[in-house]
């Protein structure tokens, strides 16, 4: 194992829903989070977050393709924090226009040798979705999986 990928597992997805916070980590199931993804769309209020807000009006979340977890921050360098602010800006504006559910995360590093980084939760994208939009954000990894599934690391 590289030491990136390494980088990668030895960190806690947090999670931020209507319902609470969950830590998600790459391989490791994640019972309550599951049973929160079988609880959509009715756990997701359009007036909880600005995220679910861009999606005001439809009820059509589903899980059945899967979810991802990616952010725009530090794309395979460190950035200053505000060249980061403005990435993370323009992938929130990206979801918000391709219409899909949203929620904030944040990456946070078991060892601390890396910042934390704020994170997106997408609902309703496959594989081949959550990879382009790290490709388009200049990621080299994201996390994605599916209700009843451990979550997975996809190289870019």
């Amino acid at each position: 194992m590289t030491s990136i990928e390494a980088a990668f597992r030895a960190t806690t997805y947090r999670v931020t829903t209507p319902e609470g916070g969950f830590a998600l980590r790459i391989g490791v199931t994640d019972r309550a989070f599951d049973d929160f993804l079988g609880r959509l769309p009715d756990a997701l209020n359009p007036s909880d977050s600005p995220a679910i807000r861009a999606k005001a009006g439809s009820s059509a979340v589903s899980t059945r393709s899967g979810w991802g977890i990616l952010t725009a921050y530090n794309p395979g360098v460190l950035l200053a924090e505000h060249d980061n602010r403005l990435r993370q800006e323009r992938l929130r504006d990206r979801l918000a226009a391709s219409g899909r559910h949203f929620l904030p995360a944040c990456n946070l590093a078991d060892d601390g040798a890396w910042p934390p980084e704020p994170s997106y939760l997408v609902l309703d994208v496959n594989e081949q979705q959550i990879v382009a939009l790290g490709r388009e954000f200049c990621q080299l990894a994201v996390v994605w999986g599916r209700r009843g599934a451990v979550p997975q690391l996809l190289w870019i």
